[in-house]
């Protein structure tokens, strides 16, 4: 993984997060899905899963160099008779999934706790400490694009994770139509097809959410 990019979900995190304020572009239940997703895919670059027909396999138990995925090998570990990959998509994103990548960046020091006094409580919420990092996952992803560049595979997990989330309408809205082919070409054609299930996956979680809210 390129020096410059944080791990596949914190960038997903900072993405779906408006620099400036740190106001979420997305639902809390579609930010979850899509960070939960994204800590599954981190892990199938990890080489500790994979993901076959629609289950996840684990196939190394040992721990990853960082906590936020080591927490997640853990739990598939101990639950070890749940392996659907949508199970797991929808179990980790009722908190865990943007808990664990919240706490991830904060130690980098990538956001910062907020908390906010209202009437009926305290609204926490995590804001980008550096704009420049913050904006740098979408940056990245167009400039790339524009230049007719190839991604690397997290990059490509993020994009697709991106369209998954609907957050392209943000993100890379600024994009060409032969610009956005270009980027669908390079994810048909280039991301293991595992990595492209686990997408597909987390796109039908999406689809679920909108489907209940609006029920």
């Amino acid at each position: 993984m390129a020096s410059s990019q944080l791990p596949l979900a914190d960038d997903l995190y900072l993405a779906a997060h408006d620099t400036a304020r740190g106001r979420c572009l997305l639902s809390p239940a579609t930010l979850g899905l899509g960070l939960a997703a994204g800590l599954l895919a981190e892990l199938v670059l990890w080489r500790r899963l994979e993901v076959q027909d629609a289950k996840l396999v684990v196939i190394d138990e040992r721990p990853t160099a960082e906590p936020a995925t080591s927490a997640v090998l853990e739990q598939l570990l101990r639950e070890s008779h749940h392996r659907l990959v949508r199970e797991w998509i929808s179990f980790l994103a009722t908190g865990v999934s943007t808990e664990l990548v919240e706490r991830r960046l904060a130690r980098a020091g990538h956001v910062r706790r907020e908390e906010k006094r209202r009437l009926l409580g305290t609204k926490v919420r995590f804001v980008p400490t550096d704009t420049s990092v913050a904006g740098w996952p979408g940056t990245r992803i167009r400039i790339a694009t524009s230049r007719g560049e190839l991604l690397d595979r997290p990059d490509l997990v993020l994009t697709g994770l991106v369209l998954a989330t609907g957050l392209d309408q943000h993100m890379l809205v600024t994009l060409e139509a032969n610009e956005r082919e270009y980027l669908f070409d390079q994810l048909r054609r280039r991301l293991p097809a595992e990595l492209q299930h686990l997408i597909g996956h987390a796109e039908a979680a999406v689809g679920d959410a909108v489907m209940a809210r609006r029920a």
